[in-house]
């Protein structure tokens, strides 16, 4: 279980803010917002990577008071810096987090990607694509028992979204996704959903129920209500801008003008 208690994270001295979060996340979930919103940094707080108030579990430990918690894997770029080649990184993680090469294998080869084609290759050198997926093989080749996921689906083609979207179902028992892209959501639908606007968390809401919904202007009764630009708006299903229709968003404030 992930739990998240009057969180507030304070970042660039204090010009952004991720204000009074509390989350009670059973099983996985889906983080949703714009980019820029604060999603990834309460990602990386949960993951331990910056400093926070109030308290954040995973598993009923604090976060801010364990060092390498060995059954939570991240793949934030910042924690894959560590080595100048792929081959480089899996050996680290090897001995650090537990990785399994055998494991590494089987999912590069879900993508058509052989870890002989790779291994060598500079980590500054691979592409946009390839970083995300050689990320996301390393954090699940542990297979940690939660698992804390930043945008998996960005630089990606739409064949390799599928097989992403299969292996973030398959690994980790709890865990959270991060994403602004809506259009792969429908995967996910069992899912419960937070909406990160402006340094807020909203919710949460079944995915299913959030694909069948829109966005409103004002409070209606009974809907999940969310602020932008400081003005209520409500999720109510059948009416509204739906978010079917915005693929990402990062369409969101355009689209409610």
């Amino acid at each position: 279980m992930i739990e998240l208690r009057n969180v507030n994270i304070t970042v660039g001295n204090g010009a952004f803010r991720v204000s009074n979060v509390n989350m009670d996340v059973h099983g996985k979930a889906i983080v949703l917002g714009p980019n820029g919103s604060g999603k990834t940094t309460l990602l990386r707080a949960i993951c331990g990577l910056i400093p926070y108030e109030g308290s954040i579990k995973v598993d009923g430990f604090e976060v801010n008071e364990v060092v390498n918690y060995l059954p939570l894997a991240c793949n934030l770029p910042e924690i894959y810096q560590m080595a100048m080649t792929v081959s480089g990184l899996l050996e680290i993680f090897e001995d650090l987090k537990g990785v399994d090469v055998n494991e590494f294998r089987r999912i590069l080869s879900r993508f058509n990607i052989s870890y002989e084609s790779i291994a060598r290759k500079p980590v500054y050198g691979l592409s946009a694509g390839q970083s995300v997926i050689i990320r996301l093989a390393l954090t699940l080749a542990s297979r940690p028992r939660a698992i804390m996921i930043d945008e998996p689906f960005e630089n990606v083609d739409p064949a390799r979204r599928s097989v992403i979207s299969s292996l973030l179902l398959e690994y980790g028992e709890e865990g959270l996704i991060v994403t602004h892209e809506l259009d792969v959501l429908k995967s996910f639908g069992s899912m419960d959903a937070y909406l990160v606007i402006e340094g807020r968390v909203y919710g949460p809401i079944g995915v299913d129920k959030l694909l069948n919904s829109g966005i409103v202007e004002g409070e209606v009764k009974d809907a999940l209500t969310i602020y932008i630009n400081g003005k209520p708006y409500s999720v109510v299903e059948g009416k509204g801008i739906k978010f079917t229709e915005m693929g990402s968003l990062n369409r969101l404030y355009g689209l409610i003008g």
